[in-house]
């Protein structure tokens, strides 16, 4: 169970990063900035991903300190 929890938490951080409206994703790294330019619908799905993500990071959270599940 807290295999999963660490899972979502890092998978969670990580695509709050990528989803950074302020950077330019990726591209900031170096000059592959055409390597990994995001459609609308790409932007729609991390977005979806990060919901899921952090969803289940505070569902685990909730279960795992209310000692319901060990």
């Amino acid at each position: 169970m807290k295999l999963i929890w660490y899972t979502s938490s890092i998978l969670t951080i990580l695509l709050i990063l990528i989803n950074n409206p302020k950077s330019q994703g990726f591209g900031s790294i170096g000059n592959q900035s055409q390597l990994f330019s995001y459609t609308r619908s790409t932007q729609k799905n991390i977005l979806i991903l990060t919901t899921i993500t952090a969803s289940i990071f505070v569902l685990l959270t909730i279960i795992l300190t209310s000692n319901i599940i060990t």
